[in-house]
């Protein structure tokens, strides 16, 4: 389940997916997409073309998923099991214009359907390459220039992107100041699904806890809620600057419609459901234009055979 709800916009009543990283990627990381026939004028070229050493990749034909979703960097590389194509298409590329940390699924354009279908990943970096590997913000860089290369090798892929200026809503502090608290580093955290973007989330039956989440984490999660259930892109526009514990409640059925309240249109699904949740943390959302961007998917194939 959660599986499925990761490729559909990592949240739709739940949420999913990951890495240890933390915000935005660095410039290196988004130049390497050279890799997969990007064009962006005016891009620095990284300072070394990465790849992995060793690939495979292998479709999963199980019908069950157990346990938590396994996908993101390990001690030698990475690796996804059972999980959909398209993740390592949203974990090698991330927006390079403010307001969002990731790609939704509204924002990926061209995606095939096989692209839902479950596979397994398990990539080895070279030897050369390990001393860097172990520097964070080293990883990050380097795991996104070794996915688009993965990609445009095994896949034939080639993208673009697209930057267009529509409506979307601003995440602000409320009258009365934010209901949740920093991050406290030396509190440890129950084991949860680690998102690509920063942070850790844990479900429950009655809401879903992020620890270790960023304001714009936050604000592009709730973007993807039924798959922009809020109609706009929603932008951090909140000032925070931290890492935060946040719990998001789950709306009962009750919740009064969202236009009722000055929110998202009653129409957008989901609408309400995030209007709810963004008000009980002592947020709201305001309507205004901002800079949205796509990525285009202009080819890809299945996997070539290992």
């Amino acid at each position: 389940m959660v599986g499925k709800i990761v490729a559909a916009g990592l949240v739709c009543a739940g949420m999913a997916a990951g890495q240890t990283a933390a915000a935005p990627q660095a410039s290196s990381a988004q130049a390497a997409s050279t890799h997969v026939s990007e064009s962006r004028p005016g891009a620095p070229a990284p300072a070394k073309a990465y790849a992995f050493d060793v690939v495979s990749i292998r479709q999963n034909i199980s019908t069950q998923q157990n346990g938590m979703p396994q996908f993101g960097p390990t001690p030698d590389g990475y690796r996804m099991t059972n999980m959909p194509m398209m993740l390592a298409i949203m974990t090698a590329f991330v927006p390079q214009t403010d307001g969002a940390v990731f790609f939704t699924q509204s924002d990926v354009k061209g995606l095939p359907d096989w692209m839902y279908e479950r596979y397994d990943i398990d990539a080895r970096i070279s030897d050369e390459d390990r001393a860097a590997w172990q520097n964070p913000e080293m990883q990050k860089a380097m795991l996104q220039a070794m996915l688009q290369a993965m990609l445009a090798d095994r896949c034939k892929l080639a993208v673009h992107r697209e930057v267009k200026e529509v409506a979307v809503y601003s995440l602000v502090v409320a009258k009365g100041g934010p209901k949740f608290k920093e991050t406290d580093p030396t509190v440890e955290h129950p084991d949860g699904i680690k998102l690509p973007w920063g942070g850790v989330l844990v479900e429950s039956k009655d809401s879903m806890s992020l620890y270790g989440s960023s304001m714009a984490s936050l604000a592009t999660l709730l973007s993807s809620i039924g798959g922009n259930g809020a109609g706009r892109q929603i932008q951090d526009k909140t000032g925070l600057t931290g890492w935060y514990d946040i719990v998001l409640k789950r709306p009962q059925q009750s919740a009064p419609p969202a236009a009722q309240q000055g929110g998202p249109e009653a129409s957008d699904p989901g609408g309400s459901i995030i209007y709810s949740m963004v008000g009980d943390l002592g947020l709201k959302l305001e309507p205004t234009k901002g800079q949205v961007e796509t990525l285009v998917i202009d080819h890809i194939e299945r996997p070539s055979a290992n």
